[in-house]
């Protein structure tokens, strides 16, 4: 009677050794990451609290660059240039008019325009004259000269007003933003003055006014606070901090203080279009708590990965132990084994496990010796396995073969596969007297299989060369001998040709999808998987004019037809039925061209952010439904990024063009395509940019400043009309009299006689 025997530790004895040699190092990884880990937390909590404050102040620029817009809306208000009070002093009714049209910006409070031709000062709720200005709104301030300002040679200005000096409707202290006009005019004839509150500031800066952070407003000159902005109003923090600005050689100096007993970090920033320091005040605990909240995240979770390792570990040990227990029971059950008294008494689980596979592999070896009587049987099931691919795994299976009769000597092997319902049947030997009689021993290797898989013969052919042709005509002998012999349906797929015998399943498959086409197309000549390929890959043509279009709309901006020529690329492919490689290098030449243009415009492309390049050529790419989410991904991309990117290049182009007409309009050969020209856009889309940003056209634009130069030489000037119409670009003086005409309602003789 068989012992019980207890459970073997070496099983367990080894996983714990290999658990324990894997998870020192780990831990030992673990703390040094960890170590690391902290450092780089730190830097990257400080930044994610610093980057709300730089995106508040860079929304403010953002605030301040579209009152650029507005001044450049003014200015090419021709009713507001012209303006004139004292003259006609009705027209006070419609400068209101006209002015609410550019205050609707909710971050400016009041919008003032100061014209030097009869220096009034309007709003849409006021009207006054300079003097009242100075002592009723502004309050009879003594910090601000608005006349000093209008002889000073610099564009534009900051100038700060408290709550005490400014009598408006909203009473909180006030920026005022100037900007005279014209814009890139070198002879400025107004002033407009932008009233923006304190709220304004408060609410464009309040993402970074969070979790007890205060943001100050510095006068760099003066070192004096203008603007304290945190949730809790703190005057004692205002006024030390405000004693350290005064006590510090530098503002770089202080990068961290002290106010009662309260330690803060400092951040600092100046904006490149306000001449004002910002700096931001965080509490220092405010980091340290995120910081050690992290940490102790990470040991937690640390530790809970441990803690359910170790389960998982344990559990996973006694499931895997199981087929040790099973195999071990099935040893013991054999009547072979069970009659060894030392096989139940003496050996352990493993040792058993030992013991019974070297008896196995014995009687294997005895297997192998019987085998070989069995030659036929053999070389099948070797055969069978060269052609499902399995061959690879098999231990010395090329000596196997030779012992089994099959030696494989030759440089190329292909598979040449027979189906027909009439050979199916046939005898070994009757198809071995087939293939004998094309049978070339001096040039090919030909080995005769019975697939009863696919229920179809299978032929190993092996030679020296590629050679095709002559394959080919073996085939077609042995079409016709099986023909002529055995029935009329025989069909044959030949694979191509491999340098190694264990490539041959990859021949066989492409025998099948031989037979496979054939078995589609009623009458089909093909019988080489090369035919096919060649049939697929020709007459295709590729899109040359689409990258073209592709190329045009890039340069010239154009969202629409970038979107337009990306869908029909698409349909392109889907059209011509392209293979999955053809699609890809379509796709890729679809970003490279949308890159070379960008780069070349911008020196930046979005397309080079992402990998696309590594998507497209990579695995996961396998289908045309694949290729078109990435296109449509590369036409989502593009047309984003050049729709955020208008506003700021809207504002640089409009004053390009406005510069272009007041330099060249007194020139008679101006037109529209030497403007279009000059800027490399195309015509539609210039007149179309044009009217969309000053709700009227660049010929109006043009007549417009034509007829106020002549307006000028009218009733500054003595010279003729003649000489008046060529200096404002008219070559034909009837022209210039019919233009006045129609703008005046008076020829320019009546004009000169009534306001001369």
């Amino acid at each position: 009677m068989v012992k019980r025997r207890k459970s073997t530790k070496v099983y367990k004895k080894f996983i714990l050794s290999y658990i324990i040699t894997l998870m020192i190092p780990m831990l030992i990884m673990s703390f040094i990451v960890f170590y690391h880990f902290v450092n780089v937390l730190k830097d990257e909590v400080k930044a994610n609290l610093h980057n709300p404050f730089v995106k508040s102040i860079d929304n403010l620029e953002a605030q301040i660059e579209q009152l650029s817009r507005t001044s450049l809306q003014i200015e090419l208000n021709s009713f507001l240039r012209t303006v004139n009070i004292n003259d006609v002093p009705y027209d006070a009714i419609h400068v209101k008019t006209e002015l609410l049209k550019y205050n609707t910006n909710s971050f400016v409070d009041e919008i003032f325009l100061y014209n030097y031709r009869d220096e009034y000062i309007y709003s849409c709720n006021y009207l006054c004259t300079l003097p009242v200005f100075n002592s009723f709104i502004l309050g009879g301030s003594n910090t601000f000269d608005l006349l000093a300002f209008k002889d000073q040679n610099e564009q534009e200005g900051f100038r700060f007003f408290p709550m005490d000096s400014m009598y408006l409707a909203n009473r909180q202290s006030h920026l005022m933003y100037l900007k005279k006009i014209p814009i890139q005019g070198t002879r400025p004839h107004g002033i407009i003055m932008y009233m923006i509150p304190q709220s304004s500031l408060q609410s464009v800066l309040a993402p970074s006014i969070t979790g007890n952070s205060s943001v100050f407003v510095i006068d760099p000159l003066t070192r004096d606070i203008i603007f304290h902005f945190s949730e809790e109003q703190n005057e004692e923090m205002v006024q030390v901090f405000q004693q350290m600005l005064y006590a510090s050689p530098t503002t770089t100096n202080l990068t961290e203080v002290e106010i009662s007993r309260n330690k803060y970090s400092l951040s600092s920033y100046e904006p490149k279009n306000m001449p004002y320091l910002f700096i931001q005040l965080m509490p220092n605990d405010l980091l340290s708590n995120r910081i050690h909240l992290t940490r102790n995240v990470f040991l937690i979770s640390t530790v809970i990965i441990i803690i359910l390792s170790g389960i998982v570990i344990a559990i996973l040990m006694r499931i895997n132990y199981r087929p040790i227990k099973k195999l071990k029971t099935l040893i013991e059950e054999n009547n072979q084994f069970s009659s060894k008294s030392f096989a139940g008494d003496k050996l352990n689980e493993l040792e058993l496990l030992e013991y019974a596979l070297l008896q196995y592999n014995r009687e294997n070896i005895d297997l192998k010796e019987y085998s070989q009587a069995n030659h036929a049987a053999v070389k099948s099931y070797l055969i069978d396995c060269f052609l499902s691919g399995q061959a690879r795994e098999i231990d010395n299976i090329l000596e196997t073969c030779k012992k089994a009769g099959l030696t494989f000597d030759k440089n190329y092997y292909c598979a040449l596969v027979m189906k027909s319902s009439s050979i199916s049947s046939l005898p070994d030997t009757q198809l071995q007297d087939a293939a004998d009689s094309i049978h070339q021993p001096e040039k090919f290797q030909m080995f005769l299989h019975r697939d009863i898989h696919m229920n179809s013969i299978v032929m190993l052919l092996g030679c020296a060369t590629k050679d095709e042709n002559h394959t080919r005509l073996i085939a077609l002998h042995l079409i016709k001998t099986l023909n002529d012999d055995y029935g009329n349906d025989v069909r044959v797929g030949v694979g191509n040709y491999y340098e190694s015998i264990f490539d041959i399943d990859v021949s066989y498959e492409e025998a099948v999808k031989v037979l496979d086409h054939n078995r589609i197309l009623s009458k089909s000549h093909i019988m080489m998987y090369s035919d096919i390929s060649k049939k697929c890959e020709k007459n295709i043509q590729y899109p040359l004019a689409l990258f073209e279009s592709l190329e045009v709309a890039v340069r010239n901006s154009d969202v629409f037809n970038i979107e337009e020529t990306i869908a029909q690329l698409v349909y392109f492919m889907k059209n011509e039925n392209l293979s999955i490689m053809r699609a890809k290098n379509i796709c890729y030449d679809t970003v490279n061209t949308i890159t070379r243009e960008l780069l070349k415009k911008y020196n930046h492309s979005p397309l080079l952010n992402k990998p696309y390049i590594e998507r497209i050529y990579g695995s996961d790419l396998t289908t045309f439904a694949d290729i078109e989410a990435v296109m449509r991904e590369i036409s989502d991309d593009i047309t984003n990024y050049l729709n955020e990117d208008t506003q700021s290049y809207e504002l640089k182009l409009l004053q390009q063009i406005v510069k272009y007409i007041r330099d060249n309009y007194p020139d008679p050969e101006f037109s529209l395509q030497s403007l279009a020209d000059s800027l490399q856009m195309s015509t539609p889309y210039l007149s179309q940019y044009f009217k969309k940003n000053t709700d009227f056209t660049i010929s109006e634009y043009v007549n417009r400043l034509r007829m106020e130069k002549a307006k000028d030489l009218l009733l500054k000037t003595e010279l003729s009309v003649q000489e008046i119409a060529a200096q404002v670009g008219y070559y034909s003086v009837s022209s210039f009299i019919r233009k006045f005409r129609e703008k005046e309602n008076v020829t320019p003789g009546q004009f000169k006689k009534k306001y001369a």
